[in-house]
């Protein structure tokens, strides 16, 4: 399965980039770049962890109630004593909006090339005779998510959202965001 996913992430990836390429002419009217930080708690079949998490995203609305955003995100970075565990990767998703005097509501529906990286000290996971057990892998995952944008000025909002992960293995993650939009 691992050979299969290696072409789609690469794939969502140029899309990601051929998606910029074409938005960046058009982004003068409606097109956005958002920032987020929040908490996240990933998942895996390995184990799970929780931590900070962060994303960026660029974004264009193609239709009154329609964007489209494609963007990086960490969903954890967390490193301690006894293990480290990072998942971090592109994703693609559609918005949904609903506007009001505000701010926009939206959902938000995709999907996500997660690289997965676990590594652990801990014998009983890996038996009796390994010191350190490791797990590598690139996860295809989908997303939805739901989200305020509130209206600071004419150009820039505050984003709060959470969104949730789900891919193969029993890999979930569950991320709650605080953000700063800035529309061109």
């Amino acid at each position: 399965m691992r050979s299969l996913s290696q072409p789609l992430a690469k794939f969502v990836f140029n899309s990601m980039v051929l998606a910029s390429i074409i938005f960046s002419g058009l982004a003068s009217a409606n097109g956005y770049a958002v920032a987020n930080i929040g908490y996240g708690n990933v998942d895996t079949e390995a184990d799970n962890d929780a931590d900070v998490s962060y994303s960026a995203a660029l974004g264009y609305q193609f239709h009154r109630q329609w964007y489209v955003e494609g963007g990086y995100l960490s969903l954890i970075d967390a490193d301690n004593d006894e293990q480290s565990i990072s998942s971090k990767g592109p994703y693609l998703a559609l918005l949904g909006k609903a506007s009001s005097q505000k701010g926009e509501l939206y959902y938000k529906l995709g999907i996500a090339s997660i690289d997965v990286e676990h590594a652990s000290l801990e014998t009983s996971a890996c038996g009796a005779e390994a010191t350190i057990c490791a797990y590598d892998d690139t996860i295809i995952a989908g997303l939805a998510g739901l989200g305020f944008d509130y209206y600071l000025g004419l150009q820039s909002m505050v984003r709060i959202e959470y969104t949730y992960f789900g891919g193969k293995d029993d890999f979930s993650a569950h991320i709650v965001n605080l953000g700063f939009r800035y529309n061109f």
